[in-house]
């Protein structure tokens, strides 16, 4: 009697630690994931880094933190290290939306716009991410690529799933207003980055 209930005791704790370990992942996992909220600095990449290397994470785990410190690497113009990081996630979880939408940004930082697209649709396509997020990013993408009326539509699939969104609002509310006539001051627009253009992860 006494072995049937320790194999029920550490059978449980078994389970617990699994189910643990997968919602959590480690300490370096989450404080990558903390970084990657607000990558304002390389600061996180220290804790991803060491979750990737030396902690024995899941395979989700470990994709999520592949693109988490994509993230703050791309935040911080290492967009070719961002890159890496989010194809070596999507080989290990290619069932999770978050690293279409984190690559799909990448592409657009370097303005591979029609393949950012396609990041995006495979996001829409998996479902299991905030699909107002994905619309806006979407519209961004095609408004780059002189895609009004498909901008506009992105635009409004955000804001069925999202009506409160005041951003979605205000990018509406730009491309339907009327065109101003063109300055005479020359803008590189290469370089010239509105506030509501932000891409979202």
């Amino acid at each position: 009697m006494r072995w049937i209930i320790y194999l029920i005791i550490v059978s449980s704790s078994q389970l617990a630690y699994a189910q643990n370990k997968t919602t959590f992942g480690s300490d370096n996992a989450t404080r990558c994931y903390q970084e990657s909220n607000t990558p304002f600095s390389t600061h996180g990449l220290k804790f991803c880094t060491d979750a990737i290397s030396k902690d024995n994470l899941l395979l989700r785990d470990l994709a999520a933190t592949h693109t988490n410190r994509g993230i703050i690497y791309a935040a911080n113009g290492q967009l070719d290290r961002a890159m890496k990081d989010h194809n070596k996630a999507a080989l290990l979880a290619p069932g999770m939306g978050k690293i279409y939408v984190n690559r799909g940004n990448v592409y657009h930082q370097i303005h591979e716009y029609v393949t950012a697209l396609a990041d995006y649709g495979r996001a829409l396509e998996l479902a299991n991410v905030p699909l107002d997020i994905v619309h806006y990013n979407r519209s961004l993408a095609l408004i780059r690529l002189k895609r009004r009326d498909d901008a506009l539509a992105a635009l409004e699939a955000a804001l069925a799933i999202n009506p409160e969104s005041a951003r979605v609002k205000r990018k509406l509310g730009q491309l339907n207003a009327p065109k101003e006539k063109p300055r005479t001051t020359v803008v590189n627009s290469a370089t010239a980055v509105n506030a509501d253009d932000e891409l979202n992860q």
